[in-house]
């Protein structure tokens, strides 16, 4: 039997189209930074190479400390070769401050160092859609496509941006028109997927999750939306078993602990409930629903 699902707006669920991708080089996720002491004494050490300034900032930003991140990469800014992946990372660390019109700046200039810069492109297609500019975001992620065919990251954006912008029949045809000249990608089947949910075809969509799975049978983005899918059709164990196998796989997993939480409450399992909430509420999705079924 159908039960209401928890309710999510349009606008997350767009965003929620968004895999965890990155286009940086190998390089930057050899060596990450674990401690400021430690970030400091690379950049001590090596005071004019970038890689060292984006590495220590992604430690920062993952604190959420976006200000001293950017602060420090405005240092590195003095100090090193015009780097375009260090003007991106400032952006990126602009926008985490909610400084849109500096984040904007900043990728610009990272394109105005290197115009091919592909994940520059994709930055700025972002940012656009977080300043209102649909029609300059969608074209932004045109261009990475151009830049780089291959890729994925940025053919995952334009379909997520033409669902932003309820442009939900060109970004269905858009994904499988990808889709038919990479059929094994399981970022665009997810992708996919994302789109048919948005539609409220939700059949058609853990379909799709299942073909993601056949592909990569340890994504746990798809687990964790077959898990909110089973939540829609009211199956909770079976969202349980999906969503606890997602955590597995990824602990840092926001959408499969928010769904495990409904599940653990729906099923009176209330303590794990509210330790699942609350980690999906510290990843800033909005819990109400487990709560009022169990109490706080």
């Amino acid at each position: 039997m159908y039960r209401s699902k928890p309710a999510i707006s349009f606008r997350i669920r767009c965003l929620m189209l968004i895999p965890v991708l990155l286009l940086m080089s190998s390089a930057l996720q050899a060596a990450p930074v674990y401690s400021r002491v430690e970030g400091e004494l690379r950049i001590a050490e090596f005071p004019e190479e970038a890689l060292y300034y984006i590495q220590y900032a992604n430690f920062l930003m993952g604190k959420g400390e976006f200000k001293d991140a950017a602060h420090m990469l405005q240092k590195g800014k003095t100090r090193v070769t015009p780097s375009a992946d260090l003007m991106v990372k400032l952006g990126e660390a602009y926008e985490g401050q909610g400084l849109m019109a500096r984040a904007q700046s900043a990728t610009e200039e990272a394109l105005q160092v290197d115009p091919d810069h592909v994940l520059a492109h994709v930055r700025m297609g972002e940012i656009y859609f977080r300043m209102g500019r649909n029609e300059s975001g969608l074209n932004s992620y045109r261009e990475a496509i151009v830049l780089a065919p291959s890729e994925d990251l940025p053919k995952v954006r334009l379909v997520g941006g033409l669902c932003q912008d309820e442009q939900l029949v060109a970004a269905q045809d858009q994904c499988m028109e990808f889709i038919s000249t990479n059929a094994q990608s399981p970022d665009l089947w997810l992708s996919l997927g994302q789109v048919f949910e948005v539609q409220e075809k939700r059949r058609q969509a853990f379909t799709t999750y299942g073909q993601v799975l056949t592909i990569d049978p340890e994504n746990s983005q798809a687990y964790a939306r077959q898990g909110r899918l089973f939540c829609e059709f009211g199956q909770f164990q079976s969202a349980e078993s999906a969503c606890r196998r997602a955590v597995e796989l990824e602990p840092e997993n926001a959408l499969g602990h928010a769904y495990l939480g409904i599940a653990c409450a729906k099923l009176g399992q209330n303590d794990e409930a509210r330790i699942h909430a609350e980690l999906a509420e510290n990843a800033g999705m909005n819990m109400v629903s487990v709560w009022k079924i169990i109490g706080n």
